[in-house]
């Protein structure tokens, strides 16, 4: 009877630390055209940028993005295309074809919308 025991508490404790761990970064891209996504990041984890900066490499990017800081109500400095750009609600910024604008920016989180011609 014990062994059982032994093995829930055991599973119980790798998931405790597994989830904490794993929330600390995440990430969710959502495009609703071929110009215009919505993006949200927490945690400073590089992640795929759902569409190249520059409009003329088609839809399928090798392009990262990384949210390196942000605080609730106030700046975010991310870096993108090899650039650390920042910018606090409502402020836009430029990389290569793509206008990434934050919509909102928390306490290590932003909220993004991007735009490309």
């Amino acid at each position: 009877m014990r062994r059982p025991t032994r093995a829930v508490l055991s599973a119980a404790a790798i998931v405790a630390v597994a989830v904490p761990l794993s929330a600390c970064d995440t990430w969710s891209s959502k495009c609703d055209t071929d110009n215009t996504c919505s993006i949200k990041i927490s945690g400073d984890q590089f992640n795929d940028f759902p569409r190249p900066y520059d409009k003329d490499h088609g839809l399928e990017s090798a392009d990262r993005i990384r949210l390196v800081s942000a605080t609730q109500g106030g700046e975010a400095l991310i870096q993108a295309g090899g650039v650390e750009s920042t910018c606090t609600q409502g402020s836009s910024f430029q990389i290569v074809d793509t206008t990434i604008t934050c919509d909102v920016v928390g306490d290590d989180s932003v909220e993004l919308t991007t735009t490309r011609p």
